[in-house]
This record gives C-alpha cells, structure tokens and sequence, in this order.
C-alpha cells in the first residue's frame, strides 16, 4: 500500500529536517511548556496515570481483562499525545484532551494490533529488526491523532520519517526515559513532574521533525 503525495510530502520533509531529536532544543520547549501551565499539565498526568493503572489491573483479567485493555489503551495514547501536542504548541490543553482519542477507537486500535504484530514477528526474527520497528513506530499515533491517515500509512509515515534519525531518535528516548524515572530514584512524588516532561519531550520531537521549516522550535 503506497502512500498518497500529501503523505509523501510529509515524509520526505521529515526526512530533510535538521536536528528533530536534538536532546537540548527538546529539552527547553518542553521545560517552557511545563512552566506554561504546571499544575494543569501535573493533575491531568496524575489523573490519567491512575486512569491508566486502573485499566491495567482490569487488564489482567483473563480474556475479558485482555479484550478491554486493547480496546481502551489505544485510543487512551491518542488523547494523551493531542494533550501533550497542544501543551507544547502554546493552546489551551484540558483534561478532556487525554480521553478525546475515542473517536479514533477503530482505527486506535488497528494500530495497535498491527504494532504489537510487526514488532513481534522483528523480534523473533533477529531481535534487532523488532528494536528497529518499535522506535521507527512511535510517531505512528501522533500522526493518527491528526488523522494523517489509516493505521498502515500512519505506522508506514512514521518508519520512514524516523528511519532517517532513527540513532538521533533513540538517544532521545533514552535520555528521556532516564529523566522520566529520575523522580523515582530521588523522590517517588518527583515522577509526577518527570513523567510528564517526557511526554512533552516526545511531543516536541514529533513536531520539529515534521515542521514545515526545519528547526522551527
């Protein structure tokens, strides 16, 4: 399944993109954004990270537990990520943001499957091409949460954009996992300030990579 010109067009300016996982430049517009509005961006983590463990527990309910989990935790990670798009950008951001993702249940969940599926099958096969496929996807929902296409185009997008960065793509995200954990190594009540900084991180790398003009954060 090829991708239409407005797709292609979208992926090869991430692929021309100075810098998008630039550790420094990420770190500093998520830290504004968290100075922008901390104690909206604290409680709603806090709330949906409680949502989250909640539908976690449920979801170790066998087969009833399994089939409610993929059916809530996709569309869950799309509101998540319109939050933290519109924290970053500077617009108003609610909670109702975090659980605005159910309008995207079907294809959410899509996604997801064919994730877990492909990621799956690269591991078995030699590990790596799993390691690959799982940063190479992590865009997938912030461009389905923009509804820049199907579950394919969308997880096909965000592999090709990420392949051209895909070592930059990884420092990131272990930078950023480190600082996310950092607020349960000093102080477990630290995460809730940790956790949310990644995501923002996160958010900012998604829209430096596909900004119109490169390095535009």
């Amino acid at each position: 399944m090829s991708l239409n010109p407005e797709q292609l067009g979208l992926v090869n300016r991430a692929k021309n993109a100075v810098s998008p996982f630039d550790v420094g430049a990420c770190f500093n517009v998520a830290l504004a954004a968290l100075k922008r509005d901390f104690f909206n961006i604290v409680l709603a983590n806090f709330i949906f990270g409680l949502v989250c463990v909640i539908v976690g527990l449920v979801g170790m309910i066998p087969f009833v537990g399994w089939i409610t989990l993929v059916l809530l935790a996709p569309p869950l990670v799309v509101g998540f990520i319109r939050f933290n798009a519109k924290c970053v950008r500077g617009q108003p951001a609610t909670l109702g943001d975090c659980f605005s993702g159910f309008d995207l249940l079907g294809t959410s969940v899509l996604t997801y499957i064919l994730m877990v599926l492909l990621v799956l099958v690269g591991t078995l096969l030699c590990i790596l091409p799993g390691i690959y496929l799982a940063i190479s996807y992590i865009f997938a929902w912030n461009l389905m949460a923009e509804r820049r296409g199907t579950a394919w185009e969308c997880l096909e997008m965000s592999r090709q954009a990420v392949t051209a960065h895909w070592g930059w793509a990884l420092l990131l995200l272990v930078v950023g996992s480190l600082l996310a954990y950092a607020g349960l190594i000093a102080c477990i009540i630290g995460v809730l300030v940790t956790m949310p900084f990644y995501g923002l991180m996160l958010a900012t790398a998604y829209d430096r990579l596909f900004a119109e003009q490169p390095n535009q954060l």
